[in-house]
């Protein structure tokens, strides 16, 4: 990843002289060939714009480095939204902490795994009748 700031460039692991840091970047450039994070930020990117430039989107997802051998390369994102939509809904009076934990265990399992378990794993009807959650 390279930082560009005006005319001035900086390699990965250095830092912008100055007290504003990075906050004057006008450019980001990611190496998606190598850089794991970049390859993450621009599936990031994808999903953000598919609303309003869908072409763009699916042209992202379909590129060489779109094309994940996991289910996402953003697994971190999904589980920090993941544990803020519990931690809200455990303020709620029908909070059922089990299920969530539940839900929590296999999605990580999920984002484990290469998008063909992943869609073996959310096949309707997959659990054997493990577990029931009707009440």
């Amino acid at each position: 990843m390279f930082f560009r700031s005006g005319r001035k460039r900086f390699p990965p692991g250095s830092r912008a002289d100055g007290p504003d840091g990075g906050r004057e970047f006008d450019r980001i450039e990611l190496d998606l060939a190598r850089d794991q994070h970049a390859r993450a930020a621009m599936e990031a990117y994808a999903d953000s714009c598919a609303a309003e430039l869908p072409w763009l989107s699916e042209a992202l997802h379909l590129s060489r480095f779109g094309a994940a051998e996991r289910l996402t390369q953003c697994s971190s994102t999904v589980l920090r939204v993941f544990v803020m939509a519990q931690s809200r809904a455990a303020l709620q009076p029908d909070y059922a902490h089990a299920a969530w934990e539940h839900v929590h265990s296999h999605l990580t399992a999920l984002l484990a795994k290469s998008p063909s378990a992943a869609g073996e794993a959310a096949r309707p009807g997959s659990n054997d009748g493990k577990f029931d959650y009707h009440e």
